[in-house]
């Protein structure tokens, strides 16, 4: 389907593509912060408001204080993070602030590489390194002591032979933490009790403890309305519409139309049948100011969680190919494309990854710029952040790769904001390489420095004051 790819074929001295990058990036920037960063005393008291406890806590208080390393290994989003915030609260400490260490480090690294400040707290989340040596982990445990520091790990899967620094981690319950959430935010007195019953009862079924959160503060719309028109079973061309717009959300109505009629000539292939009527308006479907979009923002996501849960291979046959092809219809439908696959890759890690991101990854110059912005948008969500930082550093490991094109993007976009010195690093690596890909890497790195001088924001310093430390730096 794509193009011979050829190294080194996205230019950033196109400014038109450098303008669209930087756009990513403030996005970016506007609603997340640095993941690297020392996180003081009322930030992380702020965020622990809402947290009960587990029943694993008290024995992991215990042995985070003999052992002073503890890696949490558990499911994704069973609360890991806040978890660890909560265990190191209750060490005994000089300093109420915790440093947040890049997820990227290896074990060899964290024991050889950091200067641990005595009586300081430590925290790595979502650990993304290709193995968990038991001797290096016990040997940091002992380093640690001795310095009287605390580091916990967080990390998705199954135990490991690192039992001595290991603790198995589970959620609360969500009956439990929807009760303690009402009584936390005073929610209870402004909310009809009838309501709070349904809502409780759908707090059972939620998968992950910051939905029952949200739930319970009311922050979020929990799109009854989305599952309840796709109860119906609609039509599966109303069905392709919807999908087509949470890939296309917020592009020009005559663009949208245009791609959709695109959508169902693919579909006509694979189905060997007519175009489907035209029908009443689609009941998730408006516009705004000339732009396609849902009639609730919020549906974009809703509407992929449902397509994800409910349609095989007779609806995502069809949409792969044609997501596929959206990299090669211009920017304004690819960087749209991309966000959808970033929201999708939520909800479907693994198809997103397979399907789209390294299909694109590599294919041509567009394709692989279009991968690369869906891992910056990625990076706006805290879970998805560390899949594309790893992602990202597989594609770079071989400079040859042409994946790494696509890797560049990204450390460019949004990783710089959320793992600045991870990306400068490697960055600078691919700079120095022999390979066509560093003539991309050193305008991303350029680009990156001279956007930071532009601004006088904590980000754009710490990039700064990271760009004048040396390559090798820990």
């Amino acid at each position: 389907m794509t193009e011979t790819p050829e190294s080194g074929e996205i230019d950033l001295d196109d400014r038109a593509l450098r303008q669209r990058l930087k756009t990513v990036s403030d996005f970016v920037r506007s609603v997340a912060a640095p993941v690297t960063r020392d996180l003081n005393r009322r930030e992380a008291d702020a965020l622990l408001r809402s947290y009960l406890e587990p029943d694993c806590f008290p024995e992991a208080v215990r042995r985070l204080s003999i052992r002073h390393l503890l890696v949490l290994v558990g499911k994704e989003e069973s609360g890991k993070r806040l978890g660890a915030m909560a265990l190191l609260s209750r060490m005994s400490l000089a300093d109420g602030a915790i440093t947040v260490l890049s997820p990227a480090r290896t074990a060899a690294e964290l024991l050889s590489r950091i200067e641990y400040e005595p009586g300081r707290a430590y925290l790595l989340h979502d650990w993304i390194a290709a193995s968990t040596d038991r001797i290096e982990l016990v040997n940091l445990a002992r380093k640690l002591a001795e310095q009287g520091s605390y580091l916990v790990i967080t990390r998705n899967g199954a135990l490991s032979e690192s039992a001595e620094v290991e603790q198995p981690w589970s959620a609360p319950d969500p009956g439990e933490l929807f009760d303690f959430c009402l009584s936390t935010y005073g929610v209870r007195a402004r909310r009809p009790p009838e309501e709070l019953a349904r809502a409780r009862d759908l707090a059972l079924t939620l998968p992950t403890p910051a939905e029952v959160v949200s739930l319970a503060r009311a922050e979020e719309p929990v799109g009854e309305e989305v599952a309840a028109w796709f109860d119906t079973k609609p039509p599966l061309h109303e069905v392709r519409e919807a999908a087509a717009l949470a890939f296309l959300h917020r592009v020009a109505e005559p663009v949208f139309e245009q791609q959709f009629a695109r959508l169902e000539q693919i579909c006509q292939t694979h189905e060997k049948r007519g175009p489907q009527p035209a029908g009443a308006p689609h009941p998730l479907i408006g516009s705004t100011e000339g732009l396609a979009g849902f009639l609730a923002p919020h549906h974009r996501g809703q509407v992929l969680a449902e397509l994800a849960g409910r349609y095989g291979f007779w609806l995502w046959q069809p949409l792969h190919e044609w997501v596929r092809s959206l990299a090669l219809e211009g920017p304004d439908v690819s960087v749209r494309a991309s966000e959808g696959v970033a929201v999708l890759a939520a909800y479907s890690l693994g198809q997103a990854r397979e399907e789209f991101l390294e299909v694109w990854a590599r294919g041509a110059g567009a394709e692989r710029l279009a991968a690369g912005n869906a891992l910056s948008y990625m990076c706006a969500d805290d879970t998805l952040a560390p899949e594309a930082l790893r992602l990202a550093l597989a594609w770079a490991d071989d400079p040859a790769d042409p994946r790494a094109t696509a890797a560049v993007v990204a450390l460019g976009g949004g990783l710089s904001v959320r793992y600045p010195a991870d990306s400068l690093r490697h960055l600078r690596r691919l700079a120095c390489c022999d390979e066509p890909v560093a003539r991309a890497a050193k305008g991303a790195l350029a680009l990156l420095l001279k956007q930071a001088a532009k601004r006088d924001d904590a980000h754009a310093r710490t990039l700064i004051a990271l760009a004048a430390t040396t390559a090798t730096g820990p």
